[in-house]
């Protein structure tokens, strides 16, 4: 099962701020792609974190059961 915490636009396009996906591996450009299908997240922007590790989109990473995804908003400061 690998897990996708959803945060800001993308949670609402997912109307949901979680999902589990009962996948045991899968690439983490697949992942995105499908997740693209199911709720048009492309035309927002985000980083993506592997287990609260933020990451290259570009990384060519495999994902694997129980790892946990989140599609985080850009983030403000002050």
């Amino acid at each position: 099962m690998i897990t996708i915490n959803y945060f800001g636009n993308i949670a609402e396009a997912a109307q949901s701020d979680s999902e589990t996906l009962d996948l045991k591996s899968m690439s983490l450009e697949d992942l995105l792609e499908l997740l693209d299908s199911k709720y048009g997240i492309k035309k927002f922007q985000f980083q993506v974190a592997v287990n609260r590790k933020i990451i290259s989109t570009k990384q060519g990473l495999s994902l694997s059961d129980r790892d946990e995804i989140a599609l985080l908003p850009p983030f403000s400061g002050g």
